[in-house]
């Protein structure tokens, strides 16, 4: 099964992102006959170790702190870094809990794991309504997402 990860806040501005993103390229998919697991998670801390653990392939979708927001960017799982900042109130980050779940529980882990992290603006702010930059990405990181699952199938 491959499983998609929306992480986010849904009541803190663009923090949402990746809750938003998740769940539209889950509906793309499952209107194309792709099955896939949806969860959706308010916090990056062992909670999402709990998620990944015998899942063979997933996708991760956050908000992340950077110079260009609306950027969507595609990281491997081999590639996190301590210095990417995932927005939001995280306890952890999402790349130390990956790396922890990789260090501990090492093929339980996916085989495959790829973030789509989506630039933000404003990550802190109580509201449901995005950045303009943030609402502009939508669509793309949803196609990223909806493209490297249909990779994994072909």
């Amino acid at each position: 099964m491959i499983s998609i990860i929306g992480i986010g806040n849904p009541v803190l501005k663009d923090d949402a992102v990746g809750l938003k993103v998740a769940e539209i390229a889950v509906e793309k998919l499952k209107a194309k006959g792709i099955e896939v697991k949806l969860e959706l998670m308010t916090t990056t801390d062992f909670d999402v170790i709990g998620k990944l653990l015998g899942v063979k392939k997933a996708v991760v979708v956050d908000g992340i702190l950077g110079e260009s927001p609306g950027n969507v960017r595609v990281i491997k799982a081999d590639e996190l870094s301590p210095k990417i900042s995932f927005s939001g109130t995280h306890s952890l980050t999402l790349a130390t809990s990956i790396k922890l779940g990789y260090e501990l529980f090492g093929e339980e882990m996916p085989e495959e794991l790829v973030i789509v992290a989506v630039e933000v603006e404003d990550p802190y702010t109580f509201s449901t309504e995005y950045s303009e930059s943030v609402k502009k990405a939508i669509p793309l990181a949803v196609k990223k997402v909806v493209e490297i699952v249909e990779g994994w199938i072909s």
